[in-house]
């Protein structure tokens, strides 16, 4: 009887452990790919812009309110170019509560109703307000019609080419589209400028009192980053939001674990699953990253790339090549090097010249790519591991034997042999001339 209570203790005891075991862990295997439900995702390294993962990163999406990051993109560099400043009252129109929906996340401002530049942006970023969103489009563009060509514009310019803003907030509309992709190309912007960053860098934000409502306070919609939250990822930070029926529930947001800093875009995540939203979704995409991926070096500088054959070198007959730079990237665990493939270009074998001497060291000869097939690194420059003197004698010879080879050169020297051997003739059967009436005088005086 003991020993059936001690085998049952501890089978419960094993079945409370793997209770208590997160499910973010048993849904992030080592190896492979995460096991998520989202339907578009971007995952990348912050440093360097590589993409580790990616699930129709170009398909064309709705953004839901991942819209506001540009929308508060514009806005902070109208505020760093001091084209607005952040006390500023703003006053709300009207056109700005136009195309408002009963069910849209709102400040739920009022027409004529004044509030700070400051804490109508923070209102943007952290509770999604739709009209906040306006009211600052009017400010910043005179206009919400001209500040989504500035929106149109700016993402453009910022690599996002397969995205169509027709609103400022994000609401579903015709040919109001985007992509995971660029909204990580105008996030990856969007994140390097400090100011951006200190609108979700709080949970919450206080507001000072308007012309029509009382002071308040302004908390985040993003439980990800919320301690009292089931959600609450440790390492996660900002950035937004998003959920229309049509989009699905999204998330932009980055992670820092160690050295290592992720951004990840997860769109399209079913609202109707029980214990599935777009918090858990990323937590599983940052979990496996972080346990399957680690800073390698692809290439050391040190590496000897190639030795390319120099001409007239005084101290050496070719130049060793080495990168200008190391790779240093994150790699997935158990993923060989050897995958990557290297591609070296010689510049002047690109224009069939031949290399020749002088060559400082260090100088820029060619370049070198690396790719894994869905990264590029790359192109480093191949610089000369050594310098090479230039040989005077070597390149005499190669002067005069240059001069000799002209064509116009052989036709004057040509000429000149002619010349001369015409001379010798003229010479020779003038002197036999001479002779000849020389034996003539002496043949008359006798």
């Amino acid at each position: 009887m003991k020993k059936r209570q001690l085998l049952t203790s501890i089978l419960l005891f094993i079945l409370i452990g793997a209770l208590a075991i997160s499910p973010l862990a048993l849904a992030a295997p080592y190896g492979g790919n995460p096991q998520h439900q989202a339907h578009a995702v971007l995952l990348a390294d912050i440093e360097t812009g590589d993409i580790l993962y990616a699930r129709n990163e170009h398909e064309r999406i709705h953004p839901a309110s991942t819209t506001k990051i540009m929308t508060a993109l514009l806005a902070v560099e109208a505020l760093e170019r001091g084209e607005v400043s952040i006390g500023d009252l703003l006053v709300t129109t009207e056109a700005a509560l136009a195309d408002m929906v009963p069910l849209g996340s709102s400040l739920e401002l009022e027409v004529d109703e004044e509030m700070s530049f400051e804490a109508l942006l923070y209102a943007v970023m952290l509770i999604s307000a739709n009209d906040a969103s306006n009211v600052i489009a009017e400010r910043i563009g005179g206009s919400i019609e001209n500040f989504i060509q500035m929106m149109n514009q700016r993402a453009q310019e910022l690599g996002a080419h397969n995205t169509n803003f027709s609103n400022t907030h994000g609401l579903t509309a015709d040919n109001h589209y985007s992509t995971a992709y660029d909204l990580f190309r105008i996030t990856q912007h969007a994140i390097t400028l400090p100011r951006f960053v200190e609108l979700y860098a709080e949970q919450e934000r206080a507001f000072a009192a308007t012309n029509m409502r009382p002071a308040g306070l302004l908390r985040s919609t993003n439980f990800m980053t919320d301690s009292s939250s089931p959600y609450f990822y440790l390492h996660a930070h900002g950035v937004k939001t998003g959920f229309t029926s049509a989009a699905g529930l999204c998330l932009i947001s980055t992670a820092f674990l160690n050295d290592i800093h992720l951004l990840a875009v997860v769109m399209g995540v079913p609202a109707d699953e029980e214990e599935v939203n777009h918090f858990t979704e990323s937590a599983i995409i940052y979990v496996w990253a972080f346990e399957n991926f680690a800073h390698r070096e692809i290439l050391s500088s040190s590496t000897v790339i190639v030795e390319v054959p120099v001409e007239f070198g005084d101290n050496a007959d070719f130049v060793t090549l080495f990168p200008a730079e190391s790779i240093i990237s994150l790699v997935q665990e158990g993923v060989g090097l050897d995958r990557f493939q290297r591609e070296v270009t010689i510049f002047h074998e690109e224009t069939g010249e031949t290399l020749q001497a002088p060559i400082a060291q260090g100088q820029v000869l060619g370049e070198v790519t690396y790719t894994d097939g869905t990264r590029t690194f790359g192109p480093i420059p191949l610089v000369a591991g050594q310098a090479v003197h230039l040989s005077r004698v070597a390149y005499m010879r190669y002067d005069v034997a240059g001069v000799l080879e002209s064509l116009w050169v052989r036709l004057i020297i040509g000429l000149l042999i002619l010349l001369i051997a015409l001379y010798i003739v003229f010479a020779i059967r003038h002197t036999i001339k001479k002779r000849k009436r020389k034996k003539e005088r002496m043949g008359r005086r006798r």
